[in-house]
């Protein structure tokens, strides 16, 4: 017998699964066009109001990497998010099938990724963290382009910033794991800057360009970690690097590898391992920083400059 949830959506058939739980494809009876429907694996400890106050800030989002956010129902105490259906793949079962991408091709996707979480961290009151950026959450469609994909993690961020969830190893940050290496100096020579429209290829950090592992370093622990924009922004270093090098990061942040300019271009490697750096304040602090340092990196290399306009796969 077809199951149907909510009254409104038959199941077609389960398309993913991951540790947040399963991916139906559905049909929207009353509109009779495909949806994704998310069953969340975690119990629903949260107040009906405040479920649906969340899921009312995803549903206002809108934009072109984002899908759109259709509903969130409850039925047989499991939560149903409803959302576009995304034709495409995810880049961990493209990765794990050996496929492997040009250097412009990931710069290309990281502008796109960053276009995107720029627009989720800039919405009132305080922004909107993903939480659990990696590339089984990232879709590469048809035509080339990417879609943000999972937001059951999504957090809204107060004041102070949001507590930590979603804890995918070697991409989620080392505030996830409740590490504090912000009082920790500087592992580079040259600490970030904050004038990001002047930083050229040239300012960022040169001594994280090499093939040795992190310093074995310790870190703060065993008090409540906020998370911030940066923290996203770690985890879509950690994506790049495996989109790039075809290798998981570490789980450890000191048995990580920063990516060398003897296998990648100087500014690929640069942004992706200051994006990684494990102190939050070394890192870029936004996404329109990260942002401006790829397209600077496309202006002043030919290579990528000439290739980096369109990606067809």
């Amino acid at each position: 017998m077809t199951r149907i949830i909510a009254g409104t959506y038959e199941l077609i058939r389960e398309i993913g699964l991951g540790g947040g739980g399963i991916i139906y494809l559905a049909n929207h009876l009353r509109l009779d066009k495909h949806v994704v429907l998310k069953a969340d694996k975690r119990k629903l400890t949260a107040k009906p109001e405040t479920l649906r106050r969340e899921i009312d800030t995803l549903k206002n989002l809108s934009h072109q990497y984002i899908p759109q956010v259709y509903d969130f129902v409850v039925e047989d105490e499991t939560a149903y998010t409803v959302m576009d259906y995304i034709e495409g793949e995810s880049f961990d079962k493209r990765l794990k099938n050996g496929e492997r991408f040009t250097q412009s091709q990931v710069v290309y996707w990281a502008c796109q990724l960053l276009e995107a979480l720029s627009y989720l961290h800039s919405r009132p009151p305080h922004g909107i963290l993903h939480a659990d950026i990696k590339p089984a959450n990232v879709m590469l469609t048809p035509h080339g382009d990417i879609r943000i994909i999972d937001f059951n993690a999504a957090l809204a961020l107060g004041e102070e910033g949001a507590a930590a969830v979603g804890r995918s190893s070697g991409y989620a940050s080392p505030e996830h794991l409740g590490l504090d290496f912000s009082a920790i100096g500087a592992m580079t020579r040259s600490s970030a800057r904050s004038d990001a429209k002047a930083m050229t290829i040239l300012d960022l950090p040169e001594t994280v360009l090499t093939s040795e592992p992190m310093p074995q370093i310790s870190a703060t622990s065993g008090k409540k970690i906020m998370l911030d924009a940066r923290s996203d922004i770690y985890g879509l270093g950690a994506t790049l690097y495996h989109i790039l090098t075809g290798s998981r990061p570490a789980g450890r942040i000191s048995e990580i590898v920063p990516l060398s300019d003897k296998e990648f271009s100087r500014g690929s490697a640069a942004i992706i391992n200051r994006a990684m750096n494990p102190n939050p304040d070394l890192r870029f602090q936004s996404a329109d920083e990260m942002l401006r340092a790829f397209r600077h990196l496309s202006e002043n290399d030919p290579h990528t400059r000439h290739e980096v306009g369109r990606v067809i796969v």
